[in-house]
């Protein structure tokens, strides 16, 4: 009777080691195919967010208002009707403030379309100890290329080191509704919503980045004044800014500063740019690298710049 011959001690370690080569070289590439999946999966959002836009625009002659002052609100509210959340349009108190106890369930509510999935901080919610706790949001609308308060004064935004950028009329504003006409520069060349990174609390204190339903400094709006996933240009915020914490993009508050100025940058987690929705209701990925001037001409939509298809 022959004897059966088993694996040595070596021969089982080079198989474990063979096995862990190949799981190491696989995971790269299940990872790859995941975040491919996401970024086609954040895609299909701004669409959907473009084109429930556009069906407003059908409706009512103009896109949303960006932000209402009286009674307060955002964009988000207006267009739920338009991305099938019927439900959510109809139980509105559109008399009251976003944070009066007649809207405090809508705020809490996260929408999926509003959430880009490689974004783990989507649908939190910010201050959840508050009265008024609100789910947070990846998707912004394009406020400009300068700041926060650009449509109220013709003063430019004077950064040291940094060129003087004056306001051109952007899709989204402080009381009023701007529509395809208003479009000088053409809608295929004029961005209406893209990215951000949602900043994360610390338990303690907010960051208001990607509080959507809030029409406050830093929460439902992207400025095209720093290029997409910024370093060199922080993010200016009117207080509640937490950087460095977990991944929060970078930040400075503003509010001792010199010029008391806040703008957000567009940004995400999709390796080495942004995707935007243009005015034309397409979807385009825009590299970290986009020229400064060309994203900041983007972000007006009638200041009259010839955009240069190699600079994108």
């Amino acid at each position: 009777m022959k004897s059966r011959r088993g694996f040595t001690l070596i021969e089982l370690l080079v198989v474990i080691a063979i096995i862990a080569v190949l799981i190491a070289l696989l995971l790269p590439a299940v990872q790859a195919a995941r975040e491919a999946a996401r970024r086609s999966q954040c895609v299909n959002n701004l669409k959907q967010l473009a084109l429930g836009m556009h069906n407003y625009h059908d409706v009512n002659g103009s896109f949303p208002i960006g932000r209402q002052s009286g009674p307060r609100r955002t964009w988000a509210f207006s267009i739920f009707a338009n991305i099938e959340q019927t439900a959510l349009y109809n139980a509105i108190n559109f008399t009251t403030d976003f944070y009066q106890p007649q809207n405090t369930t809508i705020i809490r509510t996260a929408v999926n379309v509003f959430d880009c999935p490689s974004d783990v901080n989507s649908s939190a919610l910010e201050e959840p100890s508050s009265a008024y706790p609100r789910a947070k949001a990846d998707y912004m609308v394009n406020f400009g290329n300068t700041h926060f308060d650009q449509d109220r004064g013709g003063n430019p935004l004077q950064l040291t080191g940094q060129p003087d950028v004056y306001y051109q009329a952007a899709p989204f504003s402080l009381n009023k509704s701007a529509g395809l006409r208003d479009m000088i520069d053409g809608t295929s060349n004029t961005l209406l919503l893209s990215e951000i990174i949602v900043g994360a609390n610390n338990g303690v204190n907010s960051d208001h980045r990607g509080d959507l339903y809030n029409d406050d400094h830093n929460c439902f709006y992207f400025n095209s004044y720093s290029s997409p996933n910024s370093k060199q240009i922080p993010d200016r915020m009117q207080g509640y800014c937490l950087y460095p914490n977990a991944t929060n993009p970078p930040c400075v508050d503003s509010t001792s500063a010199t010029p008391t100025v806040s703008f957000n940058a567009a940004r995400s987690f999709h390796s080495g740019g942004v995707n935007a929705a243009m005015g034309d209701g397409s979807v385009k990925f825009y590299k970290d690298t986009i020229s400064l001037q060309t994203w900041r001409a983007l972000g007006t939509m009638s200041g009259g710049e010839v955009i240069d298809a190699s600079s994108l």
